[in-house]
């Protein structure tokens, strides 16, 4: 049996206690069963919420129960990283003599994780935890390109990899970092998934152009080394003050679980409605984000690349990440926009819009036709990797902004 105290890091910096999580010892296959508990002193706080509105509401009575981390408990799953994460921790903690199954990365952590929850053995609140300073990108790189490829041993380096890296969601190497500008999410280049594709300076121009299209978006940079590049995304889950947003993922809001998959906007943009503390606001936003997506390309739109964070007023959408265009060429998206998964043309949209009653719904379309349809002199502009790769980006791109100006 695994004992663990959750707690939530503050917007102020502090931490509070928020319940205790319980896990059996995991199976041969790695199966094990969970049971969560508020903690009374947060229900009784004024200022507390539940960490997952649909299936934690806040009660002074009654244990949740799981199987793993799946619904109702899939909030802790959203607090442990994706692949890129759990391979460099699994390889730690089996370096360590350690199970690597999911309660003891979440104690690996310390809460130096993305979002605000936390994970302790014992009933004593932790340290807010520091990230690497961005002068250390040059040796996360070279370490992540040797953990790519095998030849990284359990050295220094390896430490600082890990330090770094495994706090992050996703599959491609990247790593959690801070200099004088604030804390930033740095992306880095895979030789492994990349092929010839400039896959940084493709994200980098997405993120620019959807600025203007109207969503809300981090800010980004990319910075060279040699002859490679890095890019750095402005971290949301950080407040001004150093303290920490609570995250909670689309999936685990809709309930997604082995089995179970989400398929359509439409289900999405019920649920942010009834989570939304801004409702008509938030889905208005998540109809932007969804056309964007349509235009640039961006099939990879699957649950756990939308969120909401805990903000004082409620939940509310966080901004629009992960976004670059088809580089598989596969055309058809992970969600569908009504009844199908190819790129909608404008109808389609403006009847997703009259479902989902944003009023709007034809400015926002013109906004991000235009913003897209300057892809290709900002993709210049921030140097993207000429050559076929583009160009087949681009030729794409101009298939989809035809389709949803309402040209076949």
């Amino acid at each position: 049996m695994k004992h663990l105290f959750v707690w939530m890091q503050g917007a102020d910096g502090g931490t509070r206690l928020v319940g205790e999580l319980a896990t059996t010892d995991p199976l041969p296959g790695g199966r094990f069963e969970s049971e969560f508990e508020y903690a009374p002193e947060w229900i009784a706080d004024p200022t507390a919420f539940a960490i997952d509105p649909v299936s934690l509401p806040l009660r002074a009575r009654g244990r949740f129960r799981a199987e793993q981390f799946n619904p109702p408990l899939a909030v802790f799953d959203d607090a442990l990283p994706d692949d890129w994460g759990r391979r460099l921790l699994t390889q730690a903690l089996k370096a360590e003599g350690r199970n690597p199954f999911p309660p003891e990365m979440l104690l690996r952590f310390s809460g130096s994780g993305t979002g605000a929850l936390a994970f302790t053995e014992e009933r004593t609140s932790l340290a807010t935890p520091s990230t690497l300073e961005t002068r250390a990108l040059s040796t996360l790189l070279r370490a992540a390109t040797k953990f790519e490829a095998g030849t990284l041993p359990m050295s220094d380096d390896f430490r600082k990899l890990l330090e770094g890296s495994s706090r992050v969601g996703g599959a491609r190497p990247k790593a959690l970092l801070h200099d004088d500008d604030g804390e930033w999410l740095a992306k880095f280049p895979s030789r492994v998934r990349d092929g010839a594709q400039d896959v940084v300076g493709l994200e980098a121009t997405c993120l620019d152009l959807a600025r203007r299209a109207g969503l809300r978006a981090p800010d980004s940079r990319l910075q060279s080394l040699g002859r490679q590049r890095v890019l750095l995304v402005r971290r949301f889950d950080i407040t001004a003050r150093g303290g920490r947003i609570h995250m909670v993922s689309l999936r685990t809001l809709c309930k997604e679980r082995p089995g179970v998959f989400i398929t359509n906007y439409g289900e999405m943009a019920q649920v942010v409605g009834k989570c939304s503390s801004a409702p008509g606001t938030d889905v208005a936003a998540l109809f932007r984000q969804m056309v964007f997506n349509a235009a640039i390309g961006n099939v990879d739109d699957h649950l756990k690349n939308f969120w909401m964070l805990a903000m004082p007023s409620g939940y509310r959408l966080a901004p629009a990440f992960d976004l670059v265009p088809d580089l598989s060429g596969r055309g058809d998206h992970t969600l569908s926009f009504q009844y199908g998964f190819a790129c909608p043309t404008r109808d389609v949209l403006l009847a997703v819009a009259d479902d989902w009653r944003v009023a709007n719904a034809a400015e926002i379309l013109n906004q991000v036709m235009v913003a897209v349809s300057s892809f290709t002199a900002t993709a210049k502009k921030l140097r993207v990797r000429a050559g076929k790769p583009l160009e087949t980006v681009r030729s794409d791109i101009r298939r989809r902004l035809g389709l949803i100006r309402g040209r076949s």
